[in-house]
């Protein structure tokens, strides 16, 4: 197993930490974020280290990173985090779940994180610094560098550009390309291809002008 920083120590950086040791994938040795962020020393029983003195304390010659960062400013963090980081000489781990019936033919980058539930088909192909969690991702679809899918469903040959945000619940119908910096937001349906940093909102949950106990739930 490759011994592994993780730079976050947010929730999904405790959880990737988490997945990577309960399925062996690899060895956890601390996390790190950059001084300003820096709120405590330890977390889960791993140091967590100054970003900044990363390269004396775990150095590219014997450790690998993960970056686990979420998609703020649609996913510019995590994507100027995982170009300083390679440029500090680091190369990367991916945290996959393992899923049964894992595609022989998937093209992968690095620093991709796959979460448990996700089901892909054949002839995919995810970028670097990608996070899919819980998702549905069909043939022949090919998923760019930076993108983040939360829970959502991509039918048959879609294709992602780069830094592409899908929230929760949210179908993409076949042959569409979403253009880079899209954001499409929860439970929201797309049938045609989008222009590069549009954003889609489902509007059709509203809240009531009366409260629940009004309601006589049968």
């Amino acid at each position: 197993m490759e011994k592994v920083i993780i730079y976050g120590t947010g929730r999904h950086a405790e959880l990737v930490a988490h997945e990577m040791m309960k399925n062996k994938l690899h060895e956890v040795v601390a996390f790190t974020v950059k001084k300003e962020y820096l709120d405590k020393s330890e977390l889960n029983g791993y140091p967590v280290v100054h970003y900044e003195d990363i390269l004396n304390t775990y150095p590219p010659e014997k450790f690998k990173m993960f970056i686990a960062v979420g998609p703020q400013n649609v996913n510019r963090v995590r994507e100027e985090l995982f170009q300083d980081a390679k440029k500090l000489g680091y190369s990367f781990v991916n945290c996959i779940w393992p899923i049964p019936n894992f595609p022989e033919d998937l093209i992968l980058g690095e620093n991709v994180y796959i979460g448990v539930e996700t089901a892909i088909s054949n002839f995919v192909e995810i970028g670097d610094n990608t996070t899919i969690i819980g998702s549905k991702i069909g043939h022949h679809c090919k998923i760019g560098d930076n993108c983040f899918i939360s829970v959502g469903i991509l039918a048959g040959n879609v294709k992602l550009e780069k830094n592409v945000f899908i929230g929760l619940g949210s179908v993409i119908g076949p042959n569409i390309t979403l253009r880079e910096y899209t954001i499409v937001g929860m439970l929201c349906a797309i049938s045609k291809s989008t222009d590069p940093a549009s954003v889609y909102l489902n509007k059709t949950t509203q809240k009531q002008e009366f409260d629940s106990s009004k309601l006589k739930l049968l």
